[in-house]
């Protein structure tokens, strides 16, 4: 057998019957910064990192998501959301360690000039480069809370020495630019139960080397999404006359209610695992379907 017969039989033992459930969007309950140095309130819908002793700035910014409802499940991926709006002048970037609170804590009562406990393993660390939306992997930690093997008492983001400031929304901040946690492959609460409106999609061959067609409702939005919750390719044609973007074609007639489309990924698009999300935006939040794909080159 070849190398990639054996991938492929492989990958076909690990999706058969699979299906994921539509990533799933959490905002923290809690949010905040700690700076030993300065006295005085912080602002509520900001959060600053930094730890550069020349200007006496050692802030950690802390952060926790209430998981109850998804504990005991296995997850594809978490992915953290944070939008940055100020870095340090001289451009120099904010090199970062995730840490695992190991207190409890709440944004309420916690005082701010206090450094909260943490454990000693790096999760994640990421390095903060530029102002808008930065995307950090810390599947491995989310995983650890919802088996139960470490307490969620949420994460610690801190600066390495002599890096300078980071400045991020948070909760409090408008709509749109506030923090948020992605988890792929969970299943939500409101997805345990069948509705009369929960539709399936279907994906055809899986796993494929140059093209796949996907059925779906005629009127469904379709997008693939890779591990990370990247939108790779979009097809938004829910009227019949709107035009289909790059990246697929449609049979609409053929299938009446529903529609054959055929994804052909462009040349850049990578050999992985991908998602294909179906949604329908007139129905409910459960009308939403979303399914594992794998391609291979």
């Amino acid at each position: 057998m070849t190398m990639r017969k054996l991938l492929y039989a492989i990958v076909v033992l690990a999706i058969v019957g699979i299906a994921v459930a539509q990533p799933i969007t959490i905002e923290p309950s809690d949010d905040m910064y700690s700076d030993p140095d300065h006295t005085g309130a912080h602002p509520t819908d900001e959060l600053w990192v930094a730890n550069y002793d020349p200007a006496g700035n050692h802030q950690r910014i802390m952060m926790k998501f209430d998981l109850d409802d998804y504990i005991g499940q296995e997850i594809d991926s978490a992915i953290l959301n944070l939008n940055r709006f100020f870095g340090c002048p001289s451009g120099e970037p904010t090199h970062t360690n995730f840490y695992d609170i190991t207190a409890t804590w709440d944004e309420s009562s916690w005082p701010e000039n206090t450094h909260i406990s943490h454990g000693t393993a790096v999760w994640a660390n990421y390095v903060f480069n530029a102002n808008g939306w930065h995307r950090i992997d810390i599947t491995p930690l989310v995983q650890e809370w919802l088996d139960g093997t470490t307490p969620n008492y949420g994460f610690v983001i801190e600066a390495i020495p002599g890096n300078k400031f980071s400045k991020f929304y948070s909760k409090e901040a408008a709509s749109g630019v506030r923090p948020y946690l992605e988890l792929f492959g969970a299943t939500d609460v409101d997805e345990k139960t069948a509705t009369p409106e929960n539709f399936a999609i279907q994906i055809y061959p899986n796993p494929f080397n140059s093209s796949c067609a996907i059925i779906a409702p005629a009127e469904a939005k379709v997008e693939i999404l890779d591990m990370m919750g990247n939108v790779v390719a979009s097809i938004f044609d829910v009227e019949p006359a709107t035009p289909i973007l790059p990246g697929g074609t449609n049979e609409r007639s053929t299938y009446g209610e529903y529609r054959r489309i055929l994804w052909t990924p462009d040349e850049p698009i990578q050999s992985g695992i991908y998602f294909i999300r179906a949604t329908i935006p007139q129905r409910t939040v459960s009308s939403v379907c979303t399914k594992k794909v794998v391609y291979l080159k």
